[in-house]
């Protein structure tokens, strides 16, 4: 039988092959099924008729054409029991501190790692701030109107998908704190902030009307932070999808999903431009890669589009779209709609050492970028993929027409890293033409091998939270990286600039801290603010990269994707139960450092802090 799992409905429990199927041939899982009888035998009444049923042969999409409030209800049946917070009304602010707790002289902060840039001074228009996604600090998640994302849905049903089984449904309670939150912005001095709109809380269902209420919570959010004179950088999409359009159409496995996701960027540009200094399409839209292709696709999510499981499939054609609704958004944005501010999409991508001297190790470290970079570098190219990625892929990378080409070359005003570490890189035991050539390898399709340890075994950085393998503090790593940027793997970026739009680091072990004593000091998250910091402006100012702007992540501890509430990236600790926000001794890090390198100098000046020994 097609997979299935039990919804609520006004009291009453169904099994549903989705939660919105009515039949299990609504959807082409691919399972195989038993057919009726070829002679069934049938009831007497007329009012009955008889067929065959084959749910392996479904090929069409669930219409989604009832915007009704059961309907509504009935996705969130679908997600399961919401956690809701003690607190659930809008709270207005009460006065900041005049002088915050901060790192005293028994330890002060981490001071300079390059000498040659301690005197060196930021332009006047260079943006920086801190940053946030809305599923990761909203919480509020069924307040109001809204309707569920697949990153709701995913930890209530997806068993131990999470590390620490913690949900998103309260995490920073940011719907009903905003008010403060943009109170202590402006408090300590940080003049802009990264956030992003949800687009299920403003679309319930992904397309179909509009929630009125979703709208009127924005509209005071870009209201109170433009009274708190804090400047607004938005993202439209930052992974969290609408629930109901994974149960249509499959989501970003169907072009269906460009037009209904450039119909929802133009309601929020058109209400919003005027408050935006930035504009994003696309968070990391990378996450075609190690989040999208590997929902749960055949079993608690439907599998269309012919991508089973996921996968390899199912990665491409969330990238393919991704490009295309990117695109469109740009091309409407400046040519129809004639917006001037700047446009873009953030990539997640890391600096990559070869391991050793050999020309296979730096073929290595070439895929590895083309892949990664090289897979969203259209709007900076020839409007295509690279070379590497067609040969190595073939059919499984769909293609552009030259009109689809022609439409995402040049559409970015910038480009955007999101560059939190690095990696070292080496070819497969096996080669990489052998890898290319085999599918089944398990190293296919990049064919590189990655790793944390040089090629003599020592470990490139300091270790972050066990819920962040991935990371590692490697501040030396953003220079070159960002020069590379620039000068070879897209030159053609260099004159519009290139904005760090994230980085940060999450501290070992910090939600095992019992006491806010030893949470606040958090050294390692420190150093690695210092040192990236450092090595982004030497970029600047001695290697001459066009850098423009920069975002530490995060504004407070929120929550991580698979990895839950327990790895915090927080430059503020985040009480879970009484939702107080305390900043840490690396928010005073980096505010201290903007103060040094900003021209602004009396902006932060409530907060300094004292720095150590100036190294020789």
């Amino acid at each position: 039988m097609a997979p299935s799992v039990s919804v609520k409905l006004g009291g009453a429990t169904l099994l549903a092959a989705s939660a919105l199927a009515a039949s299990p041939s609504s959807y082409g899982y691919g399972h195989n099924s038993t057919t009726a009888s070829p002679t069934p035998t049938i009831t007497s009444d007329a009012s009955y008729s008889s067929t065959t049923f084959n749910a392996s042969a479904a090929s069409t999409y669930l219409p989604l054409t009832d915007f009704s409030n059961e309907q509504l209800a009935f996705l969130w049946d679908q997600v399961g029991s919401i956690s809701t917070a003690a607190i659930h009304t809008t709270v207005s602010p009460t006065p900041e501190p005049s002088v915050y707790p901060k790192p005293g002289y028994l330890h002060p902060l981490v001071p300079a790692y390059i000498s040659e840039v301690e005197s060196a001074k930021l332009p006047e228009d260079f943006l920086w701030g801190v940053a946030s996604a809305a599923l990761q600090v909203e919480g509020a998640v069924d307040a109001e109107g809204k309707g569920p994302s697949v990153w709701d849905f995913i930890p209530h049903r997806w068993v131990n998908s999470i590390a620490d089984n913690s949900t998103a449904d309260v995490a920073a309670n940011q719907y009903y704190l905003y008010k403060q939150d943009n109170a202590r912005l402006k408090a300590l001095g940080i003049p802009a902030y990264s956030f992003t709109i949800s687009w299920p809380r403003v679309i319930p269902f992904g397309k179909g009307p509009v929630n009125e209420r979703g709208i009127a919570h924005y509209d005071d959010v870009f209201a109170n932070m433009e009274a708190n004179g804090i400047k607004s950088v938005v993202t439209l999409f930052h992974w969290d999808t609408p629930l109901a359009l994974f149960n249509s159409y499959g989501a970003w496995t169907s072009r269906d999903i460009v037009a209904d996701y450039v119909r929802y960027a133009k309601l929020i540009i058109e209400r919003y431009d005027k408050y935006v200094t930035v504009w994003y399409t696309f968070n990391e839209p990378q996450y075609c890669n190690w989040r999208f292709s590997n929902y749960p696709y055949g079993t608690l999510l439907p599998s269309y589009n012919g991508i089973g499981n996921g996968g390899l499939k199912a990665e491409f054609l969330c990238g393919h779209y991704t490009l295309l609704a990117h695109a469109e958004v740009y091309q409407w944005y400046k040519n129809v709609y004639k917006g001037t501010k700047p446009m873009s999409f953030k990539n997640s991508a890391n600096w990559i050492l070869p391991n050793s001297t050999s020309a296979a190790d730096a073929e290595a470290v070439t895929r590895v970028n083309d892949f990664n970079m090289g897979w969203f570098g259209g709007p900076w190219t020839d409007g295509d993929y690279p070379a590497s990625l067609r040969s190595t892929l073939g059919d499984l990378l769909p293609t552009f027409t030259q009109a689809e080409k022609d439409m995402i070359k040049g559409s970015a005003d910038f480009y955007a890293l999101d560059g939190y570490t690095a990696n070292v890189a080496a070819a497969p035991p096996n080669g990489i033409a052998a890898c290319a050539a085999n599918a089944s390898d398990p190293n296919y399709p990049t064919c590189a091998v990655t790793a944390t340890t040089y090629a003599d075994g020592f470990p490139i950085g300091p270790n972050s939270d066990p819920g962040a393998t991935w990371l590692w503090s490697t501040p030396g790593g953003i220079r070159p990286y960002l020069s590379f940027i620039a000068n070879k793997y897209f030159p053609k970026v260099a004159s519009k600039g290139i904005v760090v739009s994230e980085f940060g680091f999450s501290d070992p072990y910090e939600s095992s801290f019992d006491t806010l004593a030893q949470i606040l000091w958090d050294l390692r998250r420190a150093d690695y603010m210092q040192g990236y910091l450092d090595n982004i402006l030497a970029a600047r100012a001695l290697d001459g990269v066009n850098i423009t702007g920069i975002f530490a992540w995060a504004i407070y501890d929120n929550f991580e994707w698979n990895s839950g509430l327990s790895t915090k990236f927080g430059l503020q600790y985040v009480n879970l139960t009484s939702q107080e926000r305390h900043p840490k001794a690396s928010m005073f890090q980096f505010l201290n450092w903007f103060k040094l390198h900003g021209l602004d100098s009396t902006a932060t000046a409530n907060i300094t802090a004292p720095i150590g020994h100036k190294r020789m």
